[in-house]
């Protein structure tokens, strides 16, 4: 949301005033986490694109199918990392039922072969409670040292986060590094970013911005927030623990993020994982580089088949 250079806070705007513009030709005074990474940006969800044929529901509703599924995401990752990318942000979130039947196999093996081959940094957000399905899930039990962490208990799985053996799942907290009630919990959850008060760039005009305007007339601008945010902060750490640490693999750069982070008072639950990034502890800090690879990622030697046996002519050289 943006006033005119010279007028007041947009009234319209929740919780927080309008930007106002900088002059032309001024610098904007956005500055990313990251400012010298290479973005390379690929679409593969919009609200601008849906379906040729998106079956029965309402044509007016929120809710109705836009471009975007499980198996575009899985061709996203790929095609993101075969073009060498060496942090890989995912803003989107897909949360279905822990029972649904949904063929996730396709963004598994993308996920595992960015990570593991591609050696790709993946980044994802946990999710907002009550959007697109997602819903909290139990938070943390210490008691059930089998499980502490409720997998067993999961109601909605957050996708990709839940491949967490090869993705970094971020939750969100507030300024005062509190978690926010609308970040999905999870035990996949490995660490939190901000999600309020957040600045962006128009992608009209290119100046700051910090709401969404109204999408109908009467409607307020909604400031940002949320857990895609966050990741997006989380990935730009992940670009500076890259250029600084070029030996690190993905997963080490992974370890020394989630080291160094603020821990929760139970030292992780499934709200904000081990806690808030510090980008300042996770680029000074002397912590062990780990595994190299994710526990769930090493190799096995498979043993080939015996060879058929040769086939048997005898009775047809007799004959």
């Amino acid at each position: 949301a943006m006033a005119p250079s010279n007028g007041p806070p947009d009234p319209q705007t929740e919780d927080e005033p309008a930007v106002p513009p900088p002059p032309p030709g001024a610098p904007d005074g956005v500055v990313g986490v990251a400012p010298h990474a290479t973005i390379i940006s690929i679409r593969q969800s919009s609200r601008a694109f849906e379906p040729v044929n998106p079956g029965p529901g309402d044509p007016n509703s929120d809710e109705k199918v836009k471009a975007g599924t499980l198996n575009t995401l899985a061709r996203a990752v790929v095609h993101a990392a075969n073009m060498g990318a060496k942090v890989i942000n995912i803003s989107v979130t897909s949360c279905l039922p822990a029972v649904s039947s949904t063929d996730q196999r396709a963004l598994g093996a993308a996920v595992w072969y960015a990570a593991t081959v591609k050696d790709a940094v993946i980044v994802a957000a946990a999710g907002n409670d009550g959007e697109g399905g997602c819903d909290n899930n139990p938070m943390y039990d210490p008691l059930d040292t089998s499980d502490p962490r409720d997998w067993h208990q999961v109601k909605v799985i957050s996708s990709p986060s839940w491949f967490s053996d090869y993705v970094l799942s971020v939750g969100g907290v507030d300024a005062t590094g509190a978690p926010i009630d609308k970040s999905m919990s999870g035990p996949w959850v490995g660490v939190a970013g901000p999600a309020t008060h957040i600045m962006g760039l128009s992608p009209q005009g290119g100046g700051p911005v910090n709401a969404y305007p109204p999408s109908r007339p009467g409607d307020k601008n909604m400031p940002f927030w949320g857990t895609s945010f966050s990741a997006a902060y989380v990935s730009g750490v992940a670009a500076l623990v890259r250029a600084k640490y070029p030996e690190l693999s993905a997963h080490q750069v992974i370890n020394r993020i989630v080291q160094s982070a603020h821990n929760p008072p139970s030292g992780v639950d499934n709200k904000v994982g081990y806690g808030l990034v510090d980008p300042v502890a996770a680029l000074t800090f002397n912590i062990p580089p780990g595994d190299k690879v994710p526990p769930g990622a090493h190799s096995r030697v498979i043993t080939p088949a015996p060879p058929p046996p040769p086939p048997d002519h005898r009775a047809r050289n007799i004959a």
